[in-house]
């Protein structure tokens, strides 16, 4: 009996996603670095692709100090080259989420910590890109702006979208 609670355990943890993903900016000027660890030395350095539908896309598995450690970076669509960069760091800058908010049914809010159960901050009424600065587990935390107003707050996962050429409904 332990052995199947522990399989089943196991299962579970294998399919939940622990991760924000999410893409580079195309507009940055700056290219992307890539750190061996957080204020350590640069092991690569990547720059925007003129082309526009090609995108750096990567996985966020933690934040600490205005940093992100990566899982994965690709860029798409598929070069000639892979990136092999996990547990490596990048500064927490230029990187973006899709809001899909397109269901008239459905509404996305920010919350004040990353938790369903928090208190709701901000409505977000349409599609639009944010900023990543942070996140926890699968959640991230983003900021944009409304007019001259600054906002900023705990967006869930089943409302990001880590590609910009696409939507990614994933409510139901």
């Amino acid at each position: 009996m332990k052995t199947i609670v522990v399989f089943l355990v196991c299962s579970l943890t294998a399919f939940s996603q622990d991760y924000v993903a999410c893409y580079y900016n195309k507009d940055a000027k700056t290219p992307l670095l890539i750190y061996d660890q957080v204020n350590g030395k640069v092991v690569d350095t990547l720059y925007n692709v003129e082309d526009k539908s090609s995108w750096y896309t990567l996985s966020i598995a933690e934040s600490e100090y205005g940093w992100f450690k990566i899982e994965n970076l690709r860029r798409l669509p598929s070069s000639e080259k892979d990136y092999e960069y996990g547990n490596y760091w990048v500064k927490n800058i230029n990187f973006l989420v899709n809001v899909d908010n397109d269901d008239l049914t459905h509404h996305v809010y920010l919350y004040d910590l990353p938790s369903t159960h928090a208190n709701k901050i901000h409505q977000l009424d349409d599609t639009q890109k944010v900023s990543v600065t942070e996140v926890s587990g699968n959640w991230s935390k983003v900021k944009f702006k409304v007019a001259k107003k600054e906002i900023e707050g705990w967006l869930s996962f089943n409302d990001q979208c880590g590609y910009p050429w696409t939507s990614c409904l994933k409510y139901d």
